[in-house]
């Protein structure tokens, strides 16, 4: 292999491997800002999003239904992606988030869970096929932990 073609190999899989972390960052994001129209951007048409054994969703228009759900319930959602490790030969990944989710009384709750990806080229755009999510903690509500007075 010359040194071109190696060049050209190495930087196509930096650019997958970039390409496969912004998919899963996006999904935080456009859970966040409730942009349907980047949320359908980062699933194939054909994805599966599982939230639990019970709860399985298939194809874009069921998951694009979930999370307009979720977002009816939860006035807010910030979501923080961490640990994020892709693997581009495999086409996986693996992160874990920590989200805080306001509740219809305002009431902050906080959550964390670990995210188990396949990722798929879809449209010439690498997006996420499958996203198993398990729930590895939950905090009721955020006490008041401020000074008395202060809001």
């Amino acid at each position: 292999m010359s040194d071109i073609s190696e060049a050209i190999a190495r930087l196509e899989r930096v650019e997958t491997e970039l390409a496969l972390r912004r998919a899963a960052q996006q999904y935080c994001v456009a859970g966040d800002l409730r942009d349907l129209d980047l949320w359908r951007g980062v699933w194939t048409p054909d994805a599966v999003w599982e939230l639990s054994p019970d709860m399985v969703f298939t194809g874009i228009e069921a998951i694009c239904d979930t999370v307009e759900r979720q977002w009816q319930m939860f006035p807010a959602m910030s979501h923080g992606t961490v640990n994020l490790d892709v693997d581009v030969e495999t086409a996986t990944g693996r992160s874990d988030v920590i989200v805080h989710i306001q509740l219809q009384d305002t009431t902050w709750v906080t959550g964390g869970a670990t995210y188990l990806d396949e990722y798929r080229r879809h449209e010439g755009a690498w997006r996420i096929a499958r996203r198993t999510v398990t729930r590895t903690f939950n905090v009721g509500p955020i006490p008041d932990w401020g000074p008395p007075g202060a809001r």
